[in-house]
């Protein structure tokens, strides 16, 4: 690998917006007949809002998201990456419980089976609460619907770690540096998938899948002894939007792509990219459920429909 240490050339990339705040970890205390006893365990509280962001025992090293986005970059600025056009979107759920950085890189673009032009992108997870690790994954963004390309094969997360204290920033720029070869993986199975068709049954099983309701389901096929889709939803004993969804896109990607794995792999990306929250409660949250449906398509798309 070619590395290009190029700091003085980085991009300004501005602040770090909703993930733009500092975090104290405090001894946990509990009651026993009046007196305060520590429980080993400390919670991380963001000082601007006091609110309690996760918890932690007394040998764990909390990541920083402030922290996590900074080594990042360190990483994508010592790799082979070409980030002088690099763009930067930072977003935060469950109060700044989990931050998620999504890096778009301009100069580096392929070709999509079906023509359209694909831009390559990084995201960086981090939580408070372990609900996501300190990993940086990458994938793409297409141009005509802008859906999120999810990579289906190979080393899907470039870099992964319990913590920043201590990163070695060259050997992370070198593992972050193999994303040449995982894209180009990835494409020969985007366009083995634009030639394999696909029937409706393995369609809707894998949009099931992804929805989560591969047991009601199959209950409701039991049931009626009928695979046809719209019998089957009907039937469901409660309508998962989710899945509708997907039915719905269906059609239009079908149209345009064929009957093929391609136009089922696109209709999941679509979902996972742009479906809205399925309750008011959750729209807050949306940008940890999305990273979330990521892994549902990658799940559904090598179990069900590589697998048929």
């Amino acid at each position: 690998m070619n590395s290009i240490v190029n700091f003085d050339n980085a991009p300004d990339l501005g602040g770090f917006a909703a993930a733009d705040f500092d975090t104290v970890s405090i001894p946990t205390m509990i009651d026993f007949n009046g007196r305060s006893i520590a429980t080993g365990k400390y919670a991380i509280v963001r000082t601007d809002t006091s609110e309690v962001l996760g918890h932690h025992g007394s040998r764990h090293q909390k990541v920083c998201q402030k922290e996590a986005i900074t080594t990042t970059e360190k990483m994508f600025f010592e790799s082979d990456l070409k980030t002088n056009t690099m763009t930067r979107e930072i977003s935060c759920s469950h109060n700044g419980s989990n931050t998620f950085a999504r890096y778009t890189f301009p100069d580096h673009q392929f070709r999509s089976p079906d023509g359209d032009t694909s831009t390559l992108t990084a995201l960086l997870t981090t939580s408070f609460n372990s609900t996501f690790p300190f990993m940086i994954a990458f994938g793409e963004n297409l141009r005509a619907c802008n859906n999120n390309n999810i990579w289906l094969t190979g080393v899907i997360t470039m870099f992964k770690a319990r913590h920043t204290k201590g990163l070695n920033i060259s050997d992370g720029a070198k593992a972050v540096g193999n994303v040449y070869a995982e894209a180009q993986k990835n494409h020969e199975l985007f366009w083995d998938m634009y030639y394999t068709p696909v029937n409706s049954d393995v369609a809707f099983d894998t949009y099931a899948a992804a929805s989560g309701v591969t047991n009601q389901v199959n209950e409701v096929k039991r049931e009626i002894g009928s695979t046809d889709w719209r019998s089957i939803i009907n039937k469901l004993p409660r309508q998962n939007q989710n899945l509708n969804y997907m039915v719905q896109k269906s059609k239009d990607y079908e149209n345009r792509m064929g009957k093929n794995q391609w136009a089922v792999y696109n209709t999941l990306t679509d979902w996972s990219t742009h479906a809205n929250a399925t309750t008011e409660k959750s729209k807050q949250n949306i940008a940890a459920i999305k990273v979330q449906r990521a892994a549902k398509v990658r799940d559904a798309v090598n179990n069900v429909l590589l697998a048929a």
